[in-house]
Formats: C-alpha cells, structure tokens, sequence
C-alpha cells in the first residue's frame, strides 16, 4: 500500500468515525454528561488528526502514488 493510499484509507476511517459519534450524540438520548463530554473529546481528537493526515496528504509530491 502506497504512502497516498494509506493516508486517504486512513481520512476515510477517521470521517466514519466522527459521523458514528455525532449520530450517537444525536439519537442516544440516555447517554449521561460524562458520556456527551467523552464524545466530544473523541470528536475533537479526531478532527485533529483528520486535519493532520489531510495536510500530509496535500504535502505529497505530485504523482505519488
């Protein structure tokens, strides 16, 4: 698997994973605050990295494969 094709399998788990916790943020009514809080923070982590593999993929020289 090429250093291009690891990054963007790698956007597209962290993109399924941000849309399941926002849907459970949505539609579990029962979660407790704690619960809500430890989402979010799971959300916030996960937007970082999407920014940073975005940014890495975006540096790769032209061509890469």
């Amino acid at each position: 698997m090429t250093e291009k094709e690891r990054l963007i399998r790698d956007i597209v788990t962290l993109r399924e994973s941000i849309n399941r916790d926002w849907a459970d943020l949505t539609s579990l009514s029962s979660l407790s605050h704690d619960e809500r809080t430890a989402i979010r923070f799971h959300i916030e982590q996960c937007v970082q990295d999407l920014n940073n593999l975005t940014e890495r993929l975006k540096r790769l020289p032209p061509g890469s494969s």
